[in-house]
């Protein structure tokens, strides 16, 4: 058991970054390069190419040659589906929370 635990814990790790998560996000729509990526995020190109790099190793992206670069995509729809149960239940979980916040970003907007 303690094996396995392991391995879902390195696993979830994966998710435990928020550019590794908006990488997810945004390549789930539509595949992307890393430049794309890079451009789209702000990001350096090693630092992007570091969070591919662990998305690829946990099976959680893929990547097909285009041109000169390589074009990222979520690697099966398992993975997608996965991602969208999490979105569904962090926000379900944290209605409340999200509600105010929105509320407040609401407020800040109009005054």
């Amino acid at each position: 058991m303690n094996e396995i635990s392991n391995y879902i814990s390195d696993f979830l790790k994966a998710f435990s970054d928020q550019t590794r998560l908006d990488i997810l996000y945004l390549i789930q729509k539509e595949p992307k390069t890393s430049a794309e990526l890079q451009e789209i995020l702000q990001k350096s190109q090693s630092t992007i190419s570091q969070h591919l790099k662990i998305l690829i190793s946990n099976n959680l992206i893929d990547y097909e040659k285009k041109d000169k670069e390589n074009l990222y995509s979520i690697k099966d729809i398992d993975t997608s589906n996965f991602l969208s149960q999490v979105y569904s239940f962090v926000i379900q979980k944290n209605k409340e929370k999200l509600e105010d916040f929105i509320d407040s970003d609401l407020r800040d907007i109009l005054t």
